[in-house]
């Protein structure tokens, strides 16, 4: 017998060593609305489908949870493979992007893909999870698990196993299908209760449930501008052939990645020059530029680096950024629990941020705003600002997208560009690489570079962060005038070497063990990369530091 501690539900259980997750949560747990999708075990995020050996703490995730709604995206996905692999011999689900809430998928099926294959394979699925198929974790060695992919046709899942410096794989098998993802699945198929597949040329759309409601599919929305922006990084990916984290590891290891960092470095070089004369273009009566991006983005690399083509094309910008115009820490508003808003609109002086663009352009003088983070509160320049014919104002910020931000310019005299992290490779046909990851990596290792805080506290105000976003850049990036791509394709090689030791000084005893965990797994495959090859005014020096 193993004792377990429920730490959710304060209780303790004695149960057979050896039982599933499943079959506890089943015999031990108060039925809930929602079914349990994954668990804590002794602090490690794992499977239902998991033995318990010994004892220890667990905690149950709901498929309700961010968790478990993770574990249902990676399930659709697993669930899609099975059904086209069903239908047809030797088909290949390639999960291309995220599409805000759904996955862009493409498959290869021997011709091209019609609205009778998607309605047939939509059909197949039904069954499949009406039928309640088990999805069984398979433990094989790694030479095994790589056998088996090249079986089943599973090249590039193959070749990444080549990399990966580990004895043994966590894969899983339902029916005839095989694969291993970066993180659980759900213990059956019939736990998937709404799904469903578009036509999306040349490839389709899965939609699954968002966070909070695992039955009820939200309304589709197309995001025309992130589409073409995705498209864009794989088609340069297909251009260096340096589309798959084993793509990635053969130019580490013979020595040519210096020309991929070079290419990479040169294409977003190129782009900002073109993003300049088009605000050239746009003159005189563009007088704002706008920029906004989630966290570590490269906000502010990317102004220096458009300040610096604005110049060489005859503009003298002044940049601004939102930033200084916080209110004043006694005066700034409090969320629900007492703790300072720092992502709301509402945080920010706008009619002072207002004034002083409007007193710019009207040509008169601005001591301009600045705010001093440590003390919270803000002043004023010494010295007056002034601005001339040829001197663009350009605003950065969290909310610089929001016309609740600028409401005294009308919109033609605004350009508006929003940043995005769309890294142009991915682990393999299954596993994609969220930008999200990407940029929390970025953000552990600037944090410790220049802020003087640890991963914890990184990790501990992520989701703050995360949920600003979603409310404050996401809804407003469809109206940007252009969205640039600030990932490069080689970085996560690059920040590797940073941000392990960071994430290994986690300790099991605390709450983001497992997402550090989690990430340190991501990491695995890639192969690190020097420092040295990244050059001076890369983006990805704002995080690294010179």
């Amino acid at each position: 017998m193993v004792t377990l501690y429920d730490k959710g539900n304060q209780k303790e259980y004695q149960v057979e060593a050896g039982m599933t997750l499943a079959e506890i949560e089943r015999l031990c747990c108060k039925p809930q609305r929602w079914r349990t999708a994954a668990a804590l075990y002794n602090n490690d995020f794992v499977g239902l489908q998991t033995p318990v050996r010994e004892s220890g703490t667990v905690e149950w995730f709901s498929m309700a949870s961010l968790e478990g709604n993770q574990c249902i995206a990676r399930t659709v996905i697993f669930l899609l493979s099975r059904a086209v692999s069903d239908l047809y011999p030797r088909g290949i689900v390639c999960v291309k992007h995220a599409l805000r809430k759904a996955l862009y998928c493409e498959l290869q099926i021997g011709h091209t893909v019609t609205a009778a294959d998607v309605d047939a394979i939509k059909t197949r699925m039904r069954e499949i999870t009406a039928q309640d198929e088990p999805i069984t974790q398979v433990v094989v060695s790694a030479e095994t698990a790589r056998t088996m992919c090249l079986n089943r046709q599973m090249k590039r899942e193959a070749e990444l196993l080549e990399h990966v410096e580990m004895d043994y794989v966590m894969a899983y098998q339902c029916g005839q299908a095989f694969d291993y993802f970066m993180g659980p699945l759900l213990p059956s198929m019939g736990y998937v209760t709404c799904f469903n597949l578009r036509s999306y040329a040349p490839g389709v759309i899965l939609e699954y449930p968002h966070v909070g409601d695992p039955d009820t599919l939200p309304p589709y929305k197309e995001i025309p501008k992130m589409a073409r922006l995705f498209l864009e990084a794989e088609e340069w990916g297909r251009i260096v052939r340096c589309e798959y984290v084993s793509d990635l590891n053969r130019y580490i290891e013979d020595g040519t990645i210096k020309a991929i960092v070079d290419m990479a470095e040169a294409l977003q070089e190129k782009k900002l020059g073109h993003l300049a004369d088009y605000i050239v273009e746009q003159r005189p009566k563009i007088k704002v530029v706008l920029i906004a991006g989630p966290s570590s983005a490269g906000k502010t690399t990317f102004c220096k680096r458009l300040v610096t083509q604005l110049r060489v094309v005859g503009l003298r910008p002044v940049s601004v950024s939102l930033d200084d115009y916080f209110y004043n820490r006694e005066d700034t508003p409090k969320n629900p629990d007492g703790s300072y808003d720092f992502e709301s609109l509402r945080a920010i002086n706008i009619p002072l941020f207002n004034k002083q663009i409007d007193d710019l352009q009207q040509g008169r003088p601005v001591r301009l705003a600045r705010f001093d983070f440590v003390t919270g509160q803000r002043f004023f320049d010494d010295e007056e600002t002034c601005l001339e014919p040829d001197q663009p104002i350009v605003v950065e910020g969290l909310h610089a997208l929001n016309d609740s931000l600028t409401y005294m310019l009308p919109r033609y005299e605004k350009v508006k560009i929003s940043l995005g992290v769309l890294t142009q490779i991915r682990i393999n046909d299954h596993n994609r690489i969220s930008t999200s990851d990407t940029r929390i990596l970025r953000r552990i290792v600037r944090d410790h570079q220049f802020r003087n805080r640890g991963p914890q506290a990184t990790m501990e105000i992520w989701s703050d962060v995360r949920r600003g976003e979603e409310a404050n850049i996401y809804p407003y990036q469809e109206d940007a005038d252009s969205i640039f791509n600030t990932a490069l394709p080689y970085e996560i090689s690059v920040l590797k070497t940073y941000a392990e030791p960071l994430l290994q000084m986690i300790g099991q005893d605390s709450e983001h063990y497992a997402e550090a965990q989690r990430l340190l797994k991501f990491l695995r495959p890639f192969r690190p990369l020097d420092a040295a090859l990244v050059p001076e005014n890369s983006w990805l020096r704002e995080f690294i530091g010179r």
